[in-house]
């Protein structure tokens, strides 16, 4: 596991690094959200996501809707210690399409605020390492309408995780880092860094408690810490 203490550690010394010259700029957000996946065969599943950001600094609330279909490729790991409630898993690549509908307001005032619509295409990979860690990544694009003018973002995103049995019940911490190249800006303007744990609590459902930290140099607030609480339930 030498890697994965060297990866956290980065993420860790990352921030900690950049944290005092953005300490003025700082702002943080609570983030509840709710997902269904919907198993359709053996290759093809249904999410839906459903979330609520909120300013804990600004009376800012932002709610998002989505739905995706999720593609199995190539062959699976096979992996018998797994619980794999969530197929995907148990499988080196897999892909992922649908649409996000989001919208911001302030406060009561639902004019004060934007609208956006975006179409989502990604593919995701995982790779087995030593003591039954796992190398994950992500390639995402976003075709975004934001208030009716059209912009793309591409995310790439590398993590590791584990997964273990605590109690007989499935646990699997990771952390990740995701990086964003934006067209408004034609640059990698943001960075996110993210740690948490997804925690089986019965057959179908998981729960998911995390931290971010976002680095945002084409918008504010430039240092923004993102505290998130997805239940999440397998069908």
């Amino acid at each position: 596991m030498r890697c994965a203490r060297l990866f956290l550690f980065a993420l860790f010394a990352c921030a900690a690094f950049i944290e005092p010259a953005l300490a003025d700029e700082r702002q943080s957000e609570t983030v509840p959200e709710a997902n269904i996946y919907i198993r359709i065969s053996d290759r093809f599943r249904f999410f839906t996501a459903a979330s609520v950001t909120q300013s804990l600094t600004e009376g800012v609330t932002d709610g998002e809707l989505a739905a995706y279909i999720d593609i199995l490729t190539l062959r699976p790991i096979l992996q018998q210690q797994l619980i794999d409630a969530d197929w995907a898993r148990n499988r080196y690549v897999w892909g992922r399409v649908g649409f996000a509908f989001a919208g911001i307001h302030e406060g009561l005032h639902l004019d004060q605020g934007y609208s956006e619509k975006r179409f989502v295409a990604e593919l995701s990979a995982r790779y087995p390492l030593a003591s039954g860690a796992f190398a994950v990544s992500r390639a995402r694009w976003d075709a975004r309408t934001l208030d009716g003018e059209r912009s793309d973002r591409y995310r790439v995103r590398v993590g590791l995780e584990k997964e273990f049995t605590l109690l007989n019940r499935a646990m699997v911490p990771y952390a990740t880092a995701e990086f964003f190249y934006d067209t408004r800006f034609d640059a990698w303007s943001r960075q996110v860094y993210q740690v948490g744990v997804e925690i089986e609590l019965l057959e179908h459902f998981r729960l998911e408690p995390y931290y971010a930290f976002q680095i945002d140099t084409g918008t504010s607030p430039t240092h923004l810490d993102r505290f998130g609480l997805v239940l999440k339930y397998y069908r």
